[in-house]
């Protein structure tokens, strides 16, 4: 189970690092996400196999790294729709200026 975790670890890593960039490649995000999804599958089904074969210290440090991550993709999500919103905003004050024309 130890490899599994780090790859989770690993792949959090990779998706922070995805989220926080000025241009999110959704593409690169959705496959980083798609791994992560895979690896922890995986690892459950350990886990319901043999509920000792993972070290508790570890897979809590996981839960709460992925915690963190879903924090992360709400407040980056969050921060995208403002913009939109923003944008919608001023996409509709030109087209009341473009009556006037």
């Amino acid at each position: 189970m130890k490899p599994e975790l780090e790859q989770i670890c690993d792949i959090n890593k990779k998706i922070r690092l995805c989220i926080t960039k000025n241009e999110i490649n959704t593409e690169e995000l959705a496959e980083f996400v798609d791994i992560r999804e895979q690896i922890l599958h995986t690892v459950i089904t350990g886990i319901k196999a043999d509920p000792n074969c993972v070290d508790k210290q570890e897979w809590q440090s996981v839960i709460l790294e992925t915690q963190l991550v879903v924090e992360l993709m709400q407040s980056k999500t969050a921060e995208l729709g403002q913009a939109l919103k923003k944008y919608r905003h001023g996409s509709k004050s030109v087209q009341q200026y473009k009556k006037f024309l």
